[in-house]
């Protein structure tokens, strides 16, 4: 009995896979988070802390699932790492994800995986993501932090939280003005009128410090102390430089000894023409002509503010300069800097007229509690025009069995089940067993034909791309995000290689699929694809797996690290603000990139005003929509320039047609909320097209074109900013 036991138990083991507990494994893992409260929807970066005790190389990899519950994030499988005896640190990154649990983390099951056994380990690890549900801004301050900061650079830095330059809650407004323009105002007065924001401060050590432009997209505002500024390698200021002209924030302290490296940085933020260069003498000393003590420029798409960093220990810099910085590293509206400039706080009028005006056109009667609360929340709000994507990306046919495939199975069914079973089982007088034959045979070809149906069906997948290429003044390229639509005709994995970039799953629920834009709208829902597998070292070099369903679209969006060099032949430079200012310079425009780009090719230039309306100069043939002669349709090729309309009928008993297309909300937001107050976020790489909008619409001085160029494989959107100096 005890034997038979023993052989079962021996058994057992034998059978059971290679699988083992960590508890018998010489590996510790622990896990370090260099910021308890990431920006919340960039990319988060940790570090694997491991101390090893095997005797010779431990070798392997990570396999880390991430979920918060029943939701699954994805699977990561880190590079192949081989450690020795003793502590090494193997940093990770992982995508943009928000939840909305009130701890903001997600758990991480981790495994080690090597050639022989994959190890467990039993406690699962916490990491802190951003929440769906608030807004938070994160500011990089890089410095040794060695020694305690002094009181005047600490409030400086407490100067650049968004909190800072905001009205104090509970914000206190006008109910008097809004009863005059919404009957049940009293629901306001019952509810929590809150920001829902906040902005945390993350120190970073210049080890610590993004070395990739895409480790800068955790972060929305980057503040470089002059003790840090000392110690960044070439390597730090050239992500850092990248990440300011894609349309990031930094702050510079700049010492009162420089050397020259640290010059060449500092110019390169430069981009004015007209603009005197920083120039060091034989000590490392700034040469001054004048008494300046801060520079606010544009760089790129981005915003870069220089501090003298004596100016600011010697409380030289006046109250009008200490105003200007944050004003500008936030991107405000033009519209708020005249109230910006008396009390020191952006306006929420702005926010609560946008309300009242919102209201009025679509629930007027029917304002409810929740809409109540929306006045002044800062929180993610989608857009209602994302579904021209998948119109625009969605292919116009698939690979499907040919029809003389079709037609030589049912003729040889029929030549078999006819003829054939009668002249063969005739000769040899078995026409009797002809209702056995009959159904094996209809049973074969019916296997046959689901053979080849899936043999064409799994070869068949579509992907076409979308790239978006942001250029500067001077037509130089500051930034490539690339939208890719997956739809395949049958359920396969699919495999991406990125190299160099972030790759990111595009949440259709939050992309603004309301209009009737996608014809396959059952399929809207992300978990329907599945959570994708990583495999390498995001965000250097790495493949992702996606397990795609039948005839679902899915959309993933791509950032690069450093952008690809233009290959056309259009001079970019060439577009004149005097060009712009004019009709006929904008036609002249038009034919120059028709000559450039075939005449396929869609010119639009979007200009801001005073009033906030942003002004739109279609320089293409528009097409009247024939149920209503304002609204202007084209074809599948030209999706995202439709203008989505909607009827209110509740607006003063009148109907009200909102107008806007795709291609208005991804270069402008007029939105309530946050961008009544910004014109522009920095970079992020998140699960929507926020970070992407650009220009302000308050601000007459700001010009974008946009040229749209349609192709089989892949559509291109090129956008030009031009601002006029003031």
């Amino acid at each position: 009995m005890i034997q038979k036991r023993l052989f079962y138990l021996w058994l057992f083991f034998f059978l059971t896979p290679g699988v083992l507990p960590a508890q018998s494994f010489p590996l510790v893992v622990d896990i370090r988070q260099l910021s308890q409260f990431p920006k919340g929807n960039g990319p988060v970066s940790f570090v694997w802390q491991c101390q090893v005790s095997a005797t010779g190389l431990l070798e392997g990899y990570f396999l880390v699932t991430v979920h918060d519950g029943v939701e699954k994030f994805g699977t990561f499988r880190s590079h192949d790492v081989a450690m020795h005896a003793g502590f090494h640190e193997i940093p990770m990154m992982l995508p943009p994800m928000k939840v909305d649990n009130p701890y903001s983390e997600v758990k991480l099951k981790l495994s080690f995986v090597t050639p022989n056994q994959q190890y467990d380990f039993k406690d699962e690890y916490s990491l802190r993501v951003g929440q769906r549900f608030q807004r938070t801004f994160a500011v990089g301050v890089c410095d040794p932090f060695d020694m305690s900061m002094s009181k005047d650079l600490k409030e400086f830095l407490e100067r650049l939280d968004f909190e800072s330059i905001s009205p104090k809650e509970p914000i206190k407004i006008d109910f008097q003005k809004l009863r005059r323009s919404i009957p049940n105002v009293g629901m306001l007065r019952n509810q929590p009128l809150s920001l829902n924001v906040k902005t945390v401060s993350i120190h970073l050590p210049p080890p610590d410090y993004p070395q990739l432009p895409i480790d800068c997209h955790q972060y929305d505002i980057l503040v470089i102390t002059a003790r840090g500024f000392a110690q960044l390698e070439s390597r730090n200021l050239k992500a850092i430089h990248q990440w300011v002209r894609s349309g990031g924030s930094l702050c510079l302290l700049a010492g009162p000894v420089l050397e020259q490296r640290q010059v060449q940085f500092m110019n390169s933020l430069v981009e004015t023409k007209n603009a005197t260069p920083f120039l060091i003498d034989s000590e490392g000393k700034l040469v001054m002509e004048n008494s300046e003590q801060v520079w606010l420029q544009r760089t790129g798409w981005g915003r870069s503010v220089i501090v003298l960093s004596e100016a600011l220990k010697e409380k030289r810099l006046t109250a009008s300069e200490l105003k200007q910085i944050p004003f500008f590293l936030w991107k405000l509206r033009e519209s708020q800097r005249d109230y910006f400039d008396k009390q020191e706080k952006w306006d929420y009028e702005e926010l609560v007229d946008a309300f009242i005006k919102t209201q009025k056109r679509t629930n007027y009667r029917n304002m409810n509690a929740y809409s109540a609360n929306q006045v002044f929340n800062l929180n993610y709000r989608p857009i209602s025009t994302g579904g021209a994507v998948v119109t625009d990306l969605m292919p116009a046919e698939l690979r499907i069995v040919p029809s003389w495939v079709i037609a030589s199975i049912l003729l040889g069914y029929v030549l078999i089940i006819g003829p054939g079973e009668y002249f063969i089982l005739g000769k040899f007088q078995l026409r009797r067993f002809t209702w056995i034959t009959f159904p094996i045979i209809s049973i074969c070809i019916a296997c046959l034909a689901f053979i080849v149906s899936d043999h064409y069906m799994q070869t068949s997948y579509e992907r076409k791309l979308l790239t978006i290429h942001d250029l500067d003044r001077q037509g130089k390229p500051v930034k490539e995000n690339q939208v890719e639509l997956l739809f395949t005709g049958s359920y396969q994995k699919i495999e991406t290689n990125i190299k160099s970039g972030l790759f990111t799953p595009l949440n259709h629920t939050e992309l603004g699929m309301a209009q009737n834009y996608n014809m396959y709208a059952r399929n809207r829902v992300q978990s329907l694809v599945g959570p994708p597998l990583y495999a390498g070292s995001i965000p250097t070099q790495y493949s992702v797996y996606q397990l795609m369903p039948q005839w679902t679209p899915q959309l993933n969006r791509i950032i690069k690290n450093y952008p690809d060099e233009l290959q056309t032949k259009f001079d970019w430079s060439s577009i004149q603000l005097n060009q712009l200012r004019s009709n006929q310079g904008r036609v002249k425009i038009r034919k120059q990139i028709k000559t450039a780009f075939g005449n396929r090719a869609k010119v639009m230039v979007y200009q801001g005003q005073k009033n906030g309306e942003v002004k739109k100069h279609p320089l293409f043939t528009q097409t009247n929509n024939p149920r209503n002669r304002n609204n202007y349709r084209s074809e599948q090729d030209y999706a995202l320039f439709n203008e989505y309309y909607q009827n209110y009928p509740h607006y003063y008993g009148n109907n009200r047609l909102r107008r806007n297309s795709f291609m208005d909300d991804l270069c402008v937001r007029s939105q309530n909320g946050l961008f009544q107050i910004v014109s522009q976020t920095s970079p992020s790489g998140g699960q929507n097209y926020e970070d992407l909008s650009i220009l302000d619409p308050s601000d007459p001085s700001q010009w974008l074109v946009v040229v749209y160029v349609p192709g089989n494989e892949q559509d291109t959107i090129y956008r030009q900013l031009i601002v006029a100096e003031k």
